[in-house]
């Protein structure tokens, strides 16, 4: 090749560069991009709209920071707030894919744009079936992780309310108390005591506290315990009246390993074993994997 004809082949090239690409359609720039709604992420990082990328990121990572730092009814609520942010981003990055990801390459016209979307248009179809699919096991790991944080809460308020009765020689480890431990419990909870063993807190929690020994020792550095060890034990209804009222299975590795993976949904009332100044769960149980992930320390 003379270096006439490289020249104006690099001529050429600039002024093909130059000249302004032809404006998509109204149909085209106006319709739905599946694959900008149902991939946000990998879709708008290559079609360089990064902020839309980066705002999705931290959507999805949102629950998963604060679940160790608020309640389970502000957990609930920050789901739910970042769902549907996430619901209304996800349709404006569908509606304004086609546009953007059309300016963001250098396409010869709107035929071979379109041509590039059909491999995506696949993707993004089937990236819509894993939606559906996980959906409902992304429902029950927020439901669960509400669960568990509202238990790992409901052990600390006990807890404080062991400490305070400690201090005063009321509660635990005191053998002029006896059988009215329930209702000094109820004192330090500052929650309503029905006369028997149950305790409801101002927070909803209702405390079935059962099994008492005069002599009370301090929790063991252990992760093991059961009532020979313990000098009470606690059925703690995490959800007062409202139902299921049902036990977990506390004790069941496959029923750990459905919660864990988010296929099964967990009851709400927790057995734990009281002692002189903490709480524990028995090793293996359900109670000890949520402390596990969401006891504050």
């Amino acid at each position: 090749m003379t270096e006439d004809k490289y020249t104006n082949i690099i001529r050429e090239v600039f002024r093909q560069n130059l000249k302004k690409k032809p404006k998509l359609s109204k149909r085209t720039a106006e319709g739905f991009n599946l694959a900008a709604c149902f991939l946000p992420v990998l879709y708008n990082l290559i079609y360089k709209r990064f902020l839309l990328a980066v705002c999705f990121v931290i959507l999805t990572c949102i629950p998963h920071i604060v679940d160790r730092l608020v309640s389970s009814e502000v957990y609930l609520a920050i789901v739910w707030t970042v769902g549907v942010i996430s619901l209304i981003l996800a349709i404006y990055s569908g509606k304004t894919g086609n546009k953007d990801a059309y300016d963001a390459r250098n396409y010869d016209d709107e035929f071979d744009f379109l041509k590039s979307q059909q491999g995506w248009f696949y993707i993004a179809l089937l990236a819509l079936i894993a939606h559906i699919i996980v959906f409902p096991m992304q429902v029950n790991g927020h439901f669960n992780t509400s669960r568990m944080i509202a238990l790992a809460d409901a052990k600390q308020e006990l807890k404080e309310a062991i400490v305070k009765g400690e201090e005063n020689e009321d509660i635990v480890g005191s053998s002029a108390v006896g059988d009215n431990i329930p209702s000094f419990f109820a004192q330090y909870i500052d929650g309503s005591f029905d006369g028997t063993s149950k305790i409801t807190s101002k927070k909803g929690y209702v405390y079935d506290i059962e099994g008492y020994e005069y002599d009370c020792l301090t929790r063991e550095a252990t992760s093991y315990h059961e009532s020979k060890t313990a000098c009470a034990k606690v059925k703690i209804d995490i959800n007062g009246n409202k139902g299921p009222n049902a036990k977990a299975n506390s004790e069941n590795a496959d029923a750990i390993s459905a919660i864990a993976q988010n296929t099964k949904r967990l009851n709400d009332i927790f057995v734990l074993y009281i002692y002189s100044d903490d709480l524990a769960p028995k090793e293996g149980s359900i109670e000890q994997y949520a402390f596990k992930k969401f006891e504050r320390k």
